[in-house]
């Protein structure tokens, strides 16, 4: 197999390197690189011994060093009669220990490529040798539930373990100095009504249309890959290099029009320079993925795929109803769009809970949110699932100006007659571990931008 393997691409050294590099590197580290991988599934065999035996080690009480290594790899080497040793200079091993995690799931995957291809090359000869339907059919499940990974993480729990998990819980976050990821907000009025969403949790932007709350969703992603979270903003409409240039206008306070336009000043170039360097210092944990026409199964599908790289841990979605119905729910749902989007708004919740991390995401209002003033959930369009399903639901709503157009307090007009008000009326309308209430926020549409108002 190695040379097949070798062949078809489904080997990747570095990746198995930087693994074991991150078991030698830090002791937590080297628990949940054992608890993610099996020695199996090292394509270097001498690799998987190594493995092997600093997971042995993490089990025992033996500190974990090259001498307890050493010994455990000459125990392992003779009790299975391998033809080959491990030496010292063997567990020098190249690679950033900080990526570890995620080529951990690289060598996971590869290692079921390999697993398949052997599957494949299996199935091929049998049925050359033109063997019994019946014997072939039970012989080939077994292999193919062979290759099933190992389901670690069940969600049936005995009651007699309850205690010790919830104390385990309760003492990891009475640490004063213990590294909790937080799924809050950039905003400081939202950080004072708003909790914090869990792993698991769906929250639920819910405004007419042009409102903002694209703007809202686009700030709040940002927010987390600033948080050092790796987020993945799925967009369903405005393609990618729209999305940059609106989070350039955001960050360098330079007019969409002047950045799409190209004509820039010298002061503006500065300013690009400036934005793009604070970009920089979080932009590799936000990925974009431009998902038009895809179905929510689909983009689940990709999701979970991101979410094994270990570049997903948090997902914001731009929006709900624009999700694309597959063949399947057309035939189930037909016309009834609102039951379609519950079965969508069902399948992003099961994908939260499944995976631990949190979704943000938006909905369209109804006509009666065009009217401003303060607005609930009931309000939402189509299907209650999509507040039912979710454990934060936020209104906003905008007045139209009146006559006298709108003007800040030194008598400049901010806005026109008839213009939507900047101003933005912010409802917590549902929060399923906090309260609700309502304050005001201001939304400066050339720039993508939300403020607190005192911030202005």
């Amino acid at each position: 197999m190695s040379t097949f393997a070798e062949m078809l691409e489904l080997t990747h050294p570095t990746a198995e390197a930087t693994v074991l590099a991150g078991m030698l590197a830090d002791s937590e580290m080297a628990i949940e690189l054992a608890q993610i991988l099996e020695p199996g599934d090292f394509h270097n065999e001498r690799a998987g011994v190594i493995f092997e035996a600093i997971r042995s080690l993490l089990m025992g009480i033996e500190p974990v060093d090259k001498p307890a290594i050493l010994s455990e790899c000459r125990q392992i080497c003779t009790e299975r009669k391998l033809k080959f040793t491990v030496t010292e200079a063997h567990l020098a091993f190249d690679g950033d220990p900080k990526r570890a995690i995620s080529y951990a799931q690289t060598v996971k995957r590869l290692a079921w490529l390999r697993g398949a291809a052997d599957f494949a090359h299996w199935m091929i000869q049998s049925l050359q040798a033109h063997p019994d339907p019946d014997g072939l059919f039970t012989e080939a499940q077994e292999r193919w539930t062979g290759l099933r990974p190992v389901q670690k993480n069940s969600a049936f729990v005995y009651g007699w373990d309850t205690i010790a998990i919830h104390d385990k819980i309760i003492k990891e976050r009475n640490q004063p100095q213990r590294d909790t990821v937080r799924f809050d907000w950039p905003w400081r009025s939202w950080s004072q009504i708003v909790r914090p969403l869990l792993p698991g949790m769906v929250g639920i932007v819910a405004a007419p249309d042009g409102q903002g709350k694209t703007s809202y969703l686009e700030m709040i992603a940002e927010h987390w890959a600033m948080m050092d979270i790796h987020t993945v903003y799925v967009h369903l409409e405005d393609d990618r290099d729209y999305k940059l240039d609106r989070r350039l206008a955001r960050y360098s306070r330079i007019p969409m029009e002047r950045i799409e336009d190209g004509q820039y000043t010298g002061a503006e170039l500065a300013a690009i320079r400036e934005a793009n360097e604070n970009i920089a210092q979080w932009a590799d944990r936000l990925h974009y993925y431009h998902a038009p026409g895809k179905s929510m199964t689909e983009i689940v599908r990709e999701l979970e795929t991101r979410v094994s790289e270990g570049v997903c841990q948090a997902v914001v979605f731009d929006y709900l109803d624009k999700v694309q119905a597959t063949r399947a729910q057309a035939k189930i749902h037909g016309a009834n769009t609102w039951e379609r989007q519950a079965d969508d708004m069902e399948q992003l919740k099961t994908f939260a809970e499944r995976n631990r991390l949190p979704v943000m995401t938006a909905t369209q209002g109804n006509k009666s949110m065009q009217n401003g003033g303060t607005q609930t959930r009931q309000a939402i369009q189509g299907s209650g699932q999509k507040s039912q399903k979710s454990q934060l639901v936020i209104v906003l709503t905008r007045d139209l100006v009146g006559d006298e157009g709108l003007h800040d307090k030194h008598g400049n007009r901010i806005a026109e007659p008839g213009d939507y008000s900047p101003i933005v009326n912010v409802r917590v309308d549902k929060q399923n571990r906090g309260r609700t209430g309502q304050f005001k926020q201001i939304i400066a549409g050339r720039f993508f931008t939300i403020r607190d108002p005192e911030w202005n």
